[in-house]
């Protein structure tokens, strides 16, 4: 060794079980001890350490042999030795598991800090498809597990019913959820942002009802206003690749119908100005690229994207791919995109990736325009993961899990009955060739 120990350096080694951060250099003290050069002053002086007892120290050629310890006393130091080095290496190999308890009570700390900021802001699910009948409460179970506040619940009825019965299977849609929700307690109807946030101020889970599709609408603008006054207050302009006869879905099954659009039609345009007029959401990450343009251009109240990724990610399925031209379109107009972060496609989304999507969507768009939807098994975990950045403040993240989304629904009903009220009709060579319910104009 470099130094001569001194005193000090062996009282130290009779507190090795206080300092336990230490443990390498005191065993190295111990096992190593037979070779320090000692002074003369401390040879004189054993000293008792708690751990066991050092009665003699070896010195080199030239000092006089030390005098012989009897074999209880050996064996005793030995003893002493021995169990010296087991408590060392014991706390040595306690070290990796030391700090996975630290990280694990970092994470309760970051669980217990997301469970105290949901209790003061709801966590909006921006898309929730329950299994109806006898797994409806097995499908709320897991959304009220995971700290989800408020849903909202798209009606959805399969894009073949067009021009068929898609209008009254989508009131028999709207009847049965009502009827779902009624048999349990601790959900409520919702019609307005301040109802939501009442309802979870009283511990409700709030439900608003929308309708995923325009093809629910039967291309009419009264049952549009029905389907208001029966509580829904938002609507998809279209579903997944059901392109209506006013409106160009992103994903075409029909290339052949030459009288279906490949973008926004006149009559589109109507259709978002009387859901302004409502005050009804009006969402539209279902469209095709150039019908999403019209839309921002057109809207005079914020837009909703729910369920829905970057193009980038190259995500294929049932998620919707919004260009990154349309997010940052999306700031301008106010509106908000809730991110799908469950699947990517067909494959299931990790934490890592669900994050760096939310960061890209923030970094385009801005922190005031993005919300979450797909995935509330993951919402506690991804939640508590975003608390250790500090990008992801107190604010931010409650603007992420509800505020946005909150803030465009009152901002929707602020334009509330501001612009005139539309009686127009679809025209009829729109729909002649497909309208086979229809009863003709006369």
């Amino acid at each position: 060794m470099n130094s001569m120990p001194n005193h000090a350096d062996f009282m130290e080694l009779g507190t090795i079980h206080q300092h336990q951060s230490t443990c390498k250099q005191h065993c190295f003290v111990f096992t190593e001890i037979a070779d320090i050069d000692l002074p003369p002053e401390i040879t004189k002086y054993p000293e008792k350490i708690k751990n066991g007892s050092i009665h003699s120290y070896k010195k080199d050629s030239m000092s006089p042999p030390p005098p012989k310890v009897p074999k209880s006393r050996r064996s005793r130091k030995i003893i002493a030795v021995v169990s010296a080095l087991l408590v060392c290496i014991a706390l040595a190999a306690g070290i990796p598991l030391g700090l996975q308890l630290r990280s694990s009570s970092l994470l309760e700390a970051r669980l217990a800090f997301i469970r105290r900021l949901l209790a003061e802001s709801p966590l909006v699910e921006g898309y929730w498809a329950p299994q109806m009948g006898a797994n409806f409460s097995k499908s709320y179970a897991e959304v009220k597990n995971s700290m989800v506040g408020a849903l909202l619940w798209p009606i959805s009825v399969p894009c073949a019913a067009q021009y068929l019965d898609a209008v009254q299977l989508t009131l028999e849609g709207i009847d049965d959820a009502r009827r779902m929700v009624k048999k349990n307690k601790e959900m409520i109807i919702v019609e307005s942002a301040d109802a939501m946030e009442q309802a979870h101020t009283d511990g409700k889970m709030a439900i608003l009802f929308g309708l995923e599709g325009g093809h629910t609408l039967g291309s009419s603008l009264a049952v549009l206003r029905s389907m208001y006054s029966l509580g829904a207050r938002f609507v998809s302009l279209t579903g997944l690749g059901c392109t209506t006869p006013w409106a160009s879905a992103s994903i075409r099954t029909d290339f052949f119908d030459e009288n279906l659009p490949s973008t926004l039609t006149n009559f589109g345009e109507v259709v978002i100005q009387e859901m302004n007029r409502l005050g009804m959401l009006v969402e539209i990450s279902r469209l095709s690229e150039p019908a999403m343009m019209v839309a921002l251009n057109v809207a005079k109240a914020p837009l909703l994207l729910s369920n829905a990724l970057p193009s980038s990610m190259a995500c294929n399925g049932s998620t919707a791919a919004i260009p990154d031209h349309i997010m940052s379109a999306l700031s301008q107009n106010g509106g908000v995109i809730m991110l799908n972060v469950e699947r990517c496609g067909d494959k299931p989304m990790n934490l890592k990736d669900a994050i760096a999507a939310i960061n890209y969507v923030r970094a385009i768009a801005g922190v005031g325009h993005v919300g979450l939807s797909g995935s509330p098994k993951n919402y506690p975990l991804l939640l508590a993961e975003l608390a250790r950045d500090r990008l992801w403040g107190s604010a931010a993240i409650k603007k992420l899990v509800g505020g946005n989304i909150v803030r465009v629904l009152r901002e929707v009903e602020i334009n509330k009955n501001r612009l005139p009220l539309s009686e127009d009709w679809i025209p009829l060579e729109a729909v002649e060739g497909n309208a086979y319910c229809r009863y003709p104009e006369t």
